[in-house]
């Protein structure tokens, strides 16, 4: 029996193929992606689609109106590399210093190829679609720019979707969990300020790096001590900036890091922990110290009744014993303020390349036969919400 749906994403593969290896040898930073949106808004404009640019900086939504009222969808893409040089020894790697080392350019290489596709099939729905092309996810920051410059109010939508392509997973299957996906991610700092002097004259000074180390030593009974033991927690110090000789007692400290939690609460009970220990102990050591949220997301969390009805829809691409729930992973990703407004999904996409790394990797690589896959359920996503 025919498929019109499949026969036009396996028409695609070799487009998709090209697509995707043209996007991977162009990565540029969050808020830099300017070359890819231009690609992303002049392959919108191609397919007859409404092209709104400069939606959060550098972002691109489209949007795909069918002749007939009815609800909307949302489909999201996250466009941004990373600053890692490339290692994978690809025909098409990165000679530019940045590197799509986290599969973005398979979201965008996806989005776009479904775009195309339901462009096609525009007489056939009913309502619309809006392709968010969003910029700056490694820096957790891309979402929160384009709502402020109204993406849930000039487009707003009943469902979201959207995919993540997932090395660790098996090509051929997709992860649906109905709850949580990822964990909130945020960067946090402390800035502790003392009062400078001589190395070799502790007793006249205030030290800044003695009172941050104690932070830092501090701050890891938070998990280990203060969260319920079957709760997931994480704060990571990464770098400590300070000083500036060997015998010098520096007047500040900068301590810069990350917390991870899977729930709300608990990310909230790690931040209210940190301001605490922080203010505590560099005033019991004589100093001052700043607790700083600087940028993050929340967990990435799917509605229950949107989840059950994308793993419906997955189960027609790969097979009901190729889709399950996955093990909550304690990366993040601001798909969390997409699916905090809509309600929506966010799936992972099985797509294992094997002599490959992970994500975030110098010599990270995914499966392209996974593409095909991801494309076909924002396809038949859309045509079933919308039909």
């Amino acid at each position: 029996m025919a498929d019109p749906i499949r026969d036009a994403v396996q028409q695609r593969i070799p487009a998709m193929n090209e697509m995707r290896t043209k996007l991977h040898a162009m990565p540029e930073l969050g808020f830099e992606e300017t070359t890819t949106a231009k690609y992303i808004a002049d392959k919108l404009h191609a397919a007859g689609i409404e092209v709104h640019t400069g939606i959060g900086k550098t972002g691109v939504v489209g949007v795909l109106q069918s002749a007939t009222p009815g609800p909307r969808l949302m489909i999201r893409a996250d466009i941004d590399g990373l600053p890692v040089i490339e290692q994978t020894g690809l025909e098409f790697a990165s000679q530019n210093g940045n590197m799509h080392a986290c599969g973005h350019d398979g979201h965008i290489t996806m989005a776009l190829q479904a775009a195309e596709i339901l462009s096609d099939m525009k007489a056939d729905l009913k309502g619309s679609v809006v392709f968010a092309f969003q910029p700056a996810e490694e820096i957790v920051s891309g979402a929160l720019a384009m709502e402020a410059d109204g993406l849930f109010e000039r487009w707003k939508s009943d469902r979201v979707i959207g995919t993540h392509l997932w090395n660790q997973l098996p090509t051929g299957f997709v992860g649906v969990n109905r709850g949580t996906v990822f964990a909130s991610a945020d960067a946090i700092r402390v800035e502790v300020t003392g009062k400078g002097g001589h190395g070799a004259m502790p007793h006249l000074t205030v030290d800044p790096v003695a009172i941050a180390a104690q932070i830092v030593a501090t701050a890891q009974t938070i998990v280990s001590r203060e969260l319920p033991p079957n709760e997931m927690g994480v704060v990571t110090f990464g770098q400590i900036h300070g000083g500036s000789a060997p015998n010098v007692i520096a007047d500040n400290v900068i301590v810069e890091g990350t917390v991870r939690a899977y729930k709300p609460e608990i990310r909230e009970q790690i931040f209210a922990s940190l301001k605490r220990i922080t203010s505590n102990v560099a005033s019991a050591m004589r100093g001052t110290a700043r607790f700083e949220q600087l940028y993050g997301a929340p967990p990435v969390v799917n509605d229950p009744d949107v989840a059950s009805w994308t793993a419906g829809i997955a189960a027609q691409v790969v097979g009901e014993e190729n889709v399950d729930e996955t093990p909550p992973v304690s990366v993040g990703d601001d798909m969390a303020e997409f699916l905090n407004r809509v309600p929506g999904t966010y799936f992972l996409l099985g797509a294992a390349k094997q002599g490959t790394e992970g994500h975030h990797n110098a010599r990270f690589d995914f499966d392209p036969a996974c593409l095909p896959t991801g494309t076909e359920i924002f396809v038949r996503s859309t045509v079933d919400y919308l039909s």
